[in-house]
């Protein structure tokens, strides 16, 4: 869950040899393609694997599935591409971590132990819990997004609430999705992170 930032392939000029270099991507796109897989992917799967373990009565195995995602989510959101702050870090880390471990623990539990509870409940639930989501991500966390986009937040949150009670009923179809958000994931954090890796080190010997 990061800002969005300008991230284009180096412009090349007409008629002249490309080089490896000039086809490399900015160190701000991997560091975007790293968070997407890190901070959406496998979160959302771990959660899906989460409810079928605890629809299963397996809720130690759920809570092990959103603590691994969870330090995943804080690792990729403090890659930025730009200079390594190790206080700045440690911090983001540590915040990104809990924030997304109490998110989709909270989640999980709700669906579980309310399973009665009608469309129009889970709506207001979701909604309230995206909007204060929002404003820990915005103001807690301190990431860049506008002030509009908390409307997003609540409409979200009020249909990822209706959509995942409804999955409950299909956990297990559901749980083979989960499987393939895991692979995407792992595919954008493993692929960007060495990319990036690799130019930073390439930069730093130029």
């Amino acid at each position: 869950m990061s800002s969005s930032r300008n991230c284009d392939m180096i412009p090349i000029s007409a008629g002249r040899r490309v080089t490896g270099k000039e086809w490399a991507m900015s160190n701000e796109t991997l560091a975007e393609l790293l968070q997407l897989g890190g901070q959406y992917f496998l979160p959302i799967a771990a959660l899906l694997r989460a409810l079928y373990e605890g629809v299963r009565g397996r809720f130690p195995e759920g809570f092990s599935q959103i603590a691994l995602a969870s330090v995943f989510a804080g690792i990729s959101s403090v890659v930025d591409g730009g200079e390594p702050d190790l206080r700045a870090i440690v911090l983001g880390i540590l915040g990104n971590t809990l924030f997304m471990a109490g998110l989709l623990s909270f989640i999980m539990v709700y669906l579980l132990r309310q399973p009665d509870r009608g469309p129009i409940v889970d709506g207001i639930v979701g909604g309230v819990l995206g909007l204060i989501a929002w404003a820990i991500w915005v103001y807690l966390l301190l990431n860049d997004w506008p002030v509009w986009t908390f409307i997003l937040a609540i409409i979200a949150g009020a249909a990822g609430f209706i959509a995942l009670r409804f999955a409950l009923r299909q956990i297990l179809r559901v749980v083979r999705i989960a499987t393939y958000f895991i692979v995407i994931g792992l595919v954008l954090v493993a692929g960007a992170g060495a990319f990036l890796l690799l130019q930073t080190l390439t930069s730093s010997a130029a």
